[in-house]
């Protein structure tokens, strides 16, 4: 039963990790998709390069967020794990509380 509460904990945090990772998986598809978008076909000069630029520069970083998620992702469902293994250890009778 024990084992039960742990399961059930924890894939409610995979869940919600699941959730997270499709929301970072839109945002990083939308981002990809306006890179081609980029580049002088419609604005040119230095005021089109210097925001492309910045624009580059910005979406890099929220892209490298974006794909570093998955091993953040697994910290956060292992610390969940860790955390409820600690609780039942602390509050035995947790093993018999149900989650639906």
């Amino acid at each position: 039963m024990a084992g039960g509460y742990v399961a059930s904990v924890v894939g409610d945090a995979q869940t919600d990790m699941s959730t997270v990772q499709a929301a970072a998986d839109a945002i990083a598809g939308a981002i990809n998709a306006v890179k081609p978008l980029l580049g002088g076909q419609t604005w040119t000069g230095p005021a089109a390069d210097a925001w492309e630029g910045d624009w580059n520069t910005f979406y890099a970083s929220v892209l490298n967020c974006l794909y570093d998620l998955p091993a953040a992702e697994a910290s956060v469902v292992s610390s969940v794990r860790t955390q409820a293994e600690q609780q039942l250890k602390e509050h035995p009778n947790l093993a018999h509380v149900s989650f639906s």
